[in-house]
């Protein structure tokens, strides 16, 4: 019995860093590609978003749109221009070569 809470006070440390860790994890969304779900206000698929397609963004935002709520790092629950610029445009779509008729 007298072992009892030194089993339980390990559990506690074996288990923390875990917890910690899986905590940073949901913190930091996937953003491999960098565009945080923004590929769709890339309306002239240029690649690059105009100011109007950074409101757009900031629209949404506001409206509630979850899968931007990862790019208000400063958690103001607002977007400014630093926190929109690491999102990136996706590249624009390569246009189809033309075959020369022989």
């Amino acid at each position: 019995m007298k072992m009892l809470p030194s089993i339980i006070l390990l559990a506690v440390v074996v288990a923390s860093p875990v917890c910690v860790q899986a905590k940073e994890k949901k913190k930091a969304p996937e953003t491999s590609s960098g565009t945080y779900g923004c590929a769709k206000f890339d309306v002239n698929q240029n690649g690059v978003f105009e100011d109007s397609e950074k409101a757009e963004i900031k629209k949404a935002f506001d409206t509630g749109e979850t899968a931007l709520k990862a790019l208000d790092t400063n958690n103001d629950g607002k977007l400014d221009d630093a926190e929109l610029s690491v999102v990136k445009a996706p590249a624009p779509p390569e246009k189809e070569k033309k075959k020369k008729k022989s």
